[in-house]
């Protein structure tokens, strides 16, 4: 039997009004959002899902502003489709007789942090 979402996401109003007056509010609702999403989702998928938002969350705590953090988060998301992309073109490239999975080159970004 499939799971079900249980909650819903309260209208703009709501949001705007919980992010002008209760930040702490807003943000136990975010959680609560992103537990549920995973929760519900195959779980097959639920060890990765945990992981990219661990991935997520530590880019939110790294960067001193909200938009620091969102212009790192959407370089993710491009990077993770770009990725997506070359494998699928190599895929459609390849014979179907030799359809072998070859990994796209990493790249990483090594992180200072000042000493205390």
């Amino acid at each position: 039997m499939e799971k079900q979402m249980q909650s819903k996401l309260p209208g703009f109003d709501v949001l705007l009004h919980l992010a002008q007056h209760d930040p702490d509010a807003l943000e136990q609702l975010r959680l609560e959002q992103v537990k549920n999403l995973i929760d519900n989702a195959p779980p097959q998928q639920q060890q990765r899902l945990r992981g990219l938002q661990f991935e997520i969350d530590a880019q939110r705590e790294i960067h001193s502003s909200a938009l620091g953090a969102c212009i790192k988060i959407s370089e993710m998301m491009h990077e993770s489709f770009f990725r997506l992309r070359n494998l699928l073109n190599q895929f459609s490239e390849q014979p179907t007789s030799s359809s072998v999975y070859v990994e796209p080159p990493r790249k990483a970004k090594v992180l200072h942090f000042p000493s205390r």
